[in-house]
């Protein structure tokens, strides 16, 4: 949904409505409670005058139950607005996470890694956790404490206008006060949540990289670092309670204040005979329980404040651009990827890819070799489109990638990466990632082709086996064959593999290696290398430095025409110049 110039007010509408029908059940029974307040300071007088000064003590039993009475359903209605509300509240939360979560799978693949993990598992969880207090919250003190406060100050102005008056004439010091304190208390949550995110981050990224920490004895600068920015945390979130806790303060010093002038100044009236003592604590009750609903609009105010800090935040992220596609649907390769004079670049200053002319046919083998840095993984990353060139443009068959569905895209397209991601699921399940609906059979058939059958049936579960997260209790050599599954089981008509057996010990880089002489025969493979011994049947070698390819040709070729790709393979142990 495009928010562009929509209001706060409107935002919170949006927010608010899906919940419209409990939310508005729940304002019925908050109208019960603000009229039962009201019924309370309004029985002080009949009390006070029938019972006490006239002295029937014969009704002296019925008011403990009327009391009773009024607290019992003042109670009741107070817990379902409560309950509804909270529940609210919740839902909101589930529905703002689906769609945060719903948001950040369908971004770019850039958008996306320019956010710090723990700042996106912040948002998700801390953020849209806090949320939930608008209507759980505040929204639901609003609902209550408003027309209380209304209940009550109507029934001091009807027993004694004037006192009721005077004991309000500090509420506009208290509604000014309280805004600008709230104000204050909006931006130090942001920053707040801003140092929480920095917490989490630091948490993830201290959890993947123990090994590195540890081998290099870098545990207590992690700790030092923890520990400062949670101090920076902790003094953000105390001047938040500061703020809060001083509007509070604020709306008891204007309540103690106009007590005092009741109780010296109405005194009065009923010492001169002017005002029943039944009227005097009438209104007396009704201000004094008017101030207490007052205190607590004010904290829910502040809160109120800090969840609009916090749905900036969030508003933020879910206003991203998603990633688009075209109207056009690919169809499996018939003829070549071309790449017209492509260049890209993340930050449109340094190019990452320079002027890059690339034709991959149908059916063909090409491989991509280079120095690290030279730009193979990026060039790769475009076929994809998990990024798109800066200049130039890439044909699928004739027509431009930008113009092709993306799902339709990716479903000719099968990738293993350096990077292997495998999730919390069976083995089973993540071969089956990209063909959830494969039979027993195809999912074996496909592990067998990738080498990863055997040591698969030794695991005690088999292909039943629970994965870790990332599948760290599997080696690395392991993983890769089980992405290496995942990618065949696909079938998709194009393949790319990108430094694919770079975790692989030797023996079984030569078992997957005789699987791919069969599979590459029936599909376009891009082959991303360093260990050039893996791509020498290649039908064509693109040799890359610096963002851009240099040479092109046979193994045979290159080893005669190309300097920089002689000297890659000869740095091979055990290579030989040809």
């Amino acid at each position: 949904m495009d928010r562009e110039g929509y209001s706060l007010k409107n935002r919170i509408v949006d927010l608010i409505r899906p919940y419209a029908p409990r939310v508005t059940v729940a304002v019925v029974f908050s109208l019960m409670v603000s009229g039962l307040n009201g019924a309370i300071a309004w029985l002080v007088k009949p009390a006070m005058d029938y019972i006490f000064v006239e002295k029937r003590y014969e009704y002296i039993v019925f008011l403990p139950v009327g009391l009773l009475l009024l607290y019992v359903f003042r109670g009741g209605a107070s817990f379902i607005q409560s309950y509804l509300m909270r529940t609210a509240g919740f839902r909101l939360v589930r529905d703002l996470r689906n769609s945060f979560f719903s948001k950040m799978v369908y971004l770019p693949v850039a958008a996306v890694s320019r956010q710090t993990s723990g700042d996106m598992v912040s948002r998700l969880m801390n953020d849209i956790g806090l949320l939930s207090a608008i209507l759980s919250d505040s929204f639901r003190t609003f609902l209550v404490q408003i027309p209380s406060i209304i209940v009550l100050i109507g029934v001091a102005l009807y027993r004694r206008w004037d006192l009721a008056v005077l004991s309000f004439l500090l509420l506009p010091f208290i509604t000014y006060g309280t805004r600008v304190l709230s104000k204050y208390v909006r931006k130090r949550r942001k920053k707040v949540q801003r140092y929480l995110a920095k917490l989490t981050h630091r948490m993830s990224e201290t959890a993947s990289g123990i090994k590195v920490i540890k081998v290099f004895g870098m545990e207590e600068r992690k700790i030092t670092q923890f520990i400062k920015e949670n101090h920076n945390a902790y003094r953000q979130f105390s001047r938040v309670v500061k703020l809060k806790e001083g509007t509070k303060f604020l709306i008891d010093l204007c309540s103690g204040l106009s007590v005092a002038i009741i109780l010296g100044y109405g005194a009065t009236f009923v010492v001169r005979g002017e005002m029943t003592s039944g009227d005097f604590f009438s209104v007396l009750t009704a201000i004094v329980m008017a101030f207490t609903p007052l205190k607590k609009l004010g904290g829910a105010y502040s809160t109120f404040q800090e969840s609009i800090g916090v749905l900036e935040r969030v508003d933020r992220f879910l206003d991203l651009e998603p990633e688009k596609g075209g109207h056009i649907q690919a169809d499996p390769l018939q003829s070549s990827i071309l790449f017209e004079n492509c260049s890209f670049s993340y930050d449109g200053k340094n190019e990452i890819l320079k002027a890059i002319d690339l034709v991959i046919p149908k059916g063909k083998v090409v491989a991509i070799v280079g120095p690290s840095g030279a730009g193979k993984s990026t060039l790769v990353d475009l076929i994809p489109r998990f990024i798109s060139p800066t200049t130039g443009r890439i044909l699928w068959d004739g027509v431009d990638l930008q113009d092709l569905e993306l799902k339709s895209l990716r479903r000719q397209i099968a990738v293993v990466s350096q990077d292997i991601v495998l999730f919390s699921d069976t083995i089973r399940e993540n071969i089956a990632a990209g063909y959830p609906d494969a039979t027993d059979e195809q999912i074996i058939e496909a592990a067998k082709l990738a080498h990863a059958h055997e040591f698969i049936m030794e695991l005690p579960d088999g292909y039943d086996t629970l994965l870790d997260e990332r599948g760290l209790n599997l080696s690395g050599g392991q993983r890769q064959r089980i992405a290496f599954a995942r990618a065949l089981l696909k079938d998709a008509p194009v393949l790319i593999l990108d430094e694919a057996t770079s975790s692989l010990d030797t023996v079984s880089e030569q078992e997957v290696q005789k699987a791919f002489i069969n599979v590459v025969r029936q599909r376009t493979t891009i082959v991303v290398a360093h260990r050039l011994s893996t791509i020498q049947n290649a039908d064509k070698i693109m040799v890359m430095d610096q963002g851009q390819i240099k040479a092109s040709g046979t193994h045979e070729e290159l080893m005669e025409l190309s300097p920089l790709y002689r000297e890659l393979y000869q740095s091979i142990p055990g290579s030989k110049a040809s």
